[in-house]
């Protein structure tokens, strides 16, 4: 791993949660970002930020920052990496037995925010993977009408059938959020963020962690996600979708516990999604057709055919399609109980 240079403590005493916030040009939300963290009332943390070479003043703010806090471990790659190997450094480096990552774009809107997300995977186990309601913000931190689907309800849901209830609608649909919504362990994470994916980056490794164990959900409003233009992710996402929805399809179709229970609804999607975008898959065209092949052998006509009136229906009427959403979701949800 090669820096320019590092303010990185050298102890390596081990901590509860480890926060990461990867920084590129940061430095027009970094100083709200690194505001909500050092505002939370939980305080066995470490807070680590990995510049990924950054030419404007993200440096200052880091520096200023990690004078007043000695939480704070920080360091700039000797050039930039990339996203993903950002992401990866700061999961090598970091000695929290929780994981929380926040984009710096992003912030934390409660000051127990952590606190709440790491109580329920210490009451809990069998948790691999625990989310959060959000509130979407703008350029200005004003908080925007947030339209996306209210899926999920206080509890914890079975985390193979969260990952099958993603293909159901769509290819892949992202049921989790963000990063800057979760908490994770880092040991089930060790295997770090896939270099195959920049646009699905997060859902890869939620799969991973849903395979390992169950999903909590709170309802409560932890963390703004900031949606402005100059979003990296919406930079990643331009050509990759198709060919980064393929390579997760391939992944988790063969799967016993995912083919073993699969539903028509979701070989019906994936039929359409991969019929659909054939002219878009290059030179992954053959591998496409292999797998559409096969699904294909697994749904009778009558099935496609009433499913994709199904699509057609709920892709027209907004409420529709929320509703039925949740009703496979609610199918997920398992007689657990955690201490709020």
């Amino acid at each position: 791993m090669s820096f320019i240079f590092s303010m990185a403590s050298l102890s390596c005493d081990v901590m509860k949660v480890s926060v990461l916030i990867p920084t590129y040009n940061s430095e027009r939300y970094l100083e709200e970002c690194l505001d909500s963290v050092l505002a939370q009332d939980f305080r066995d943390m470490e807070i680590l930020i990995s510049d990924n070479g950054s030419n404007d003043g993200t440096l200052e703010i880091i520096k200023k920052f990690a004078a007043y806090d000695n939480r704070i471990r920080w360091w700039q790659n000797a050039k930039n990496l990339g996203m993903v190997a950002n992401h990866n450094i700061l999961l090598h480096e970091a000695h929290g037995e929780y994981i929380k990552i926040l984009h710096s774009d992003d912030t934390l809107i409660s000051p127990v925010s952590i606190a709440r997300m790491a109580a329920v995977l210490a009451d809990n186990p069998a948790v691999s993977l625990v989310g959060s309601a959000c509130e979407l913000i703008d350029s200005q931190s004003h908080a925007l009408a947030n339209d996306r689907l209210n899926i999920f309800s206080a509890g914890v849901w079975d985390g193979q059938r969260i990952i099958k209830s993603c293909f159901e609608f769509q290819v892949a649909a992202n049921y989790i959020g963000q990063p800057s919504l979760v908490m994770f362990r880092r040991s089930q994470a060790l295997r770090g963020f896939l270099s195959d994916y920049d646009y699905l980056l997060d859902l890869a490794m939620w799969f991973h962690l849903l395979e390992q164990g169950k999903f909590a959900h709170l309802p409560d409003v932890l963390c703004g996600y900031r949606y402005h233009h100059v979003q990296m992710s919406r930079f990643n996402s331009n050509g990759k979708n198709e060919i980064e929805f393929l390579k997760l399809l391939e992944i988790y179709w063969p799967k016993s516990w995912v083919g073993g229970i699969a539903t028509r609804r979701m070989m019906s999607s994936q039929i359409r999604f991969l019929k659909k975008n054939r002219a878009k898959f290059g030179p992954h065209i053959g591998r496409a057709d292999t797998l559409l092949a096969e699904i294909k052998d697994r749904v009778n006509p009558i099935a496609r055919v009433f499913f994709w009136l199904e699509h057609k229906t709920l892709r027209s009427f907004k409420k529709m399609r929320s509703a039925a959403v949740r009703r496979v979701i609610q199918r997920c949800k398992v007689n657990y109980v955690y201490v709020d």
